[in-house]
């Protein structure tokens, strides 16, 4: 099993090391890990970071997809408040721009050595981002990812494994049910399909937890009646997040206001995914049960950090937790 961390290239990241691929590599190795899981952000000159570093890639995750990839105009300006916003947003106004978007990271990945690269198959909307009413069935969301990635796939040169991350919204790939991945691998021409399971968020589908022991009880159910599923796991992104009490609250809350500018809306909303998802360590050695249900390829301890100190603090913290399991 290989033992990740993440890592973005917003600049924040790179700038704690100096943008020094050197660094970076030695603090991934200090740490006693055996690379990186890269989330690929602007325009950087990716040909700088070392191949044997980087073991997979998280592919943008675009969020609001079926205005957008059905060409429904009036529904994009509601929402974006103009076409020039929708450009800016998706890197053009053609459906097609998705398909070129999400073949060109797979072709970053193929150029990197990627063993994997992570989807979300998934869609939401500012309208119902608080009380996740979403207007939609997960086979329609899964319906709209597989015909974007096929399209980029099929001009594509990776042939590597193609991951599918679980979200909380109802509405999209959740691992409520086998059949969201069934349904999904019958649509997606690749011949390497699997699961990246992501701890916190099956646990904020559920609307949350605010007790970690209650928390790594309901996982451990949960991830065990997945039954014969579980082989189709081949990585973990182990993180917790104890938000259950501001689930709770915040779905009763009214949603950005409409009439206020898109971006400020969009800030407002990541403000509050950030909220319900804070990439937290677990503490509680009891998480490590985990490892008897599934045997991942990779596993990734997903922080969120701004400074060196606090990433080595919960990696710290989370390693402790699994001393006797990963090392």
């Amino acid at each position: 099993m290989r033992k990740l961390l993440n890592f973005s290239t917003h600049p924040g990241e790179p700038e704690l090391f100096d943008d020094d691929w050197r660094q970076i590599a030695a603090f991934v190795r200090g740490q006693g890990f055996d690379g990186l899981e890269l989330l690929p952000v602007g325009a950087y000159p990716f040909d700088r970071i070392p191949r044997p570093l980087i073991h997979g890639l998280h592919l943008r995750f675009f969020v609001f997809l079926q205005a957008f990839w059905q060409g429904r105009e009036q529904e994009l300006l509601a929402l974006f408040g103009s076409m020039d916003n929708v450009r800016r947003f998706y890197g053009g106004t053609d459906p097609e721009c998705l398909v070129r978007a999400y073949g060109a990271q797979f072709e970053l990945a193929h150029r990197l050595g990627c063993r994997y690269v992570v989807f979300h198959p998934v869609q939401c909307d500012l309208a119902h981002i608080q009380d996740w009413n979403f207007p939609w069935h997960w086979r329609q969301t899964l319906d709209i990812c597989s015909e974007i990635l096929n399209g980029a796939l099929a001009a594509s040169s990776y042939r590597g494994l193609l991951l599918f991350e679980n979200l909380w919204w109802p509405g999209s790939f959740r691992l409520h049910d086998p059949a969201e991945y069934d349904y999904l691998r019958r649509r997606i021409h690749h011949d390497h399909c699997g699961i990246v399971l992501d701890t916190a968020h099956l646990l904020h589908s559920r609307q949350g937890f605010t007790r970690e022991a209650d928390a790594v009880r309901y996982l451990l159910k949960a991830v065990a009646e997945l039954g014969e599923l579980t082989r189709e796991i081949r990585a973990i992104h182990l993180t917790c997040g104890l938000s259950g009490d501001y689930i709770r609250e915040s779905r009763t809350a009214a949603a950005p206001a409409a009439g206020k500018d898109f971006w400020h809306r969009l800030a407002a909303a990541r403000r509050h995914v950030n909220r319900i998802d804070p990439h937290e360590p677990f503490t509680d050695p009891a998480i490590g049960a985990l490892f008897d249900l599934v045997e991942p390829e990779d596993v990734v301890f997903e922080f969120t950090f701004r400074e060196k100190a606090a990433w080595r603090e919960k990696i710290a913290i989370q390693k402790k937790a699994l001393e006797d399991v990963l090392w």
